[in-house]
Order: C-alpha cells, then sequence, then structure tokens
C-alpha cells in the first residue's frame, strides 16, 4: 500500500479529486490518524476535516501510483 499526503480546500476540490479516483482501478482511503474512507465516496470525504492534511493510501503498483500521483499534483501536501 503506497501513501501521501494531500489538501483540500474547497467543494470544487473534493469534487475532483473524487473524479481522479473513481476512474482508478485500484482501492483508495483517505483519513486522519483516527479515520479512514473511502476516497471513491463523496459523502465519506465530507466527515473529514479538511483544514489539515490528509493521508491517501492506495493499494497499487509503484507504476499505477506515479500515474495516481502525477493526477493529484496539485493537491499533493
Amino acid at each position: 500500500m503506497k501513501q501521501f499526503d494531500i489538501m483540500l480546500h474547497s467543494f470544487e476540490d473534493v469534487q475532483d479529486f473524487v473524479e481522479i479516483t473513481t476512474v482508478q482501478p485500484f482501492r483508495v482511503l483517505v483519513g486522519n490518524d483516527r479515520v479512514r474512507v473511502n476516497a471513491k465516496s463523496f459523502m465519506g470525504l465530507f466527515s473529514l476535516d479538511f483544514n489539515q492534511r490528509v493521508h491517501v493510501r492506495a493499494d497499487c503498483t509503484d507504476e499505477e501510483c506515479d500515474r495516481f500521483q502525477r493526477a493529484l499534483e496539485k493537491y499533493l501536501a
């Protein structure tokens, strides 16, 4: 499982993030030290506090992770 941090600042950021994650062929979780939610769930994401970094955990290969991070480049923290 690969892990990296992101920052989402607006409703549009969350919407864009969900659109990017839903096309990934692997499981993606987002959360903090207490809570993890399915990154492909729009409603789940709004249960998180976006005033701080959140952790992205992707069950993917190194190559898939590189492509995924490039797609999320503007959100990487």
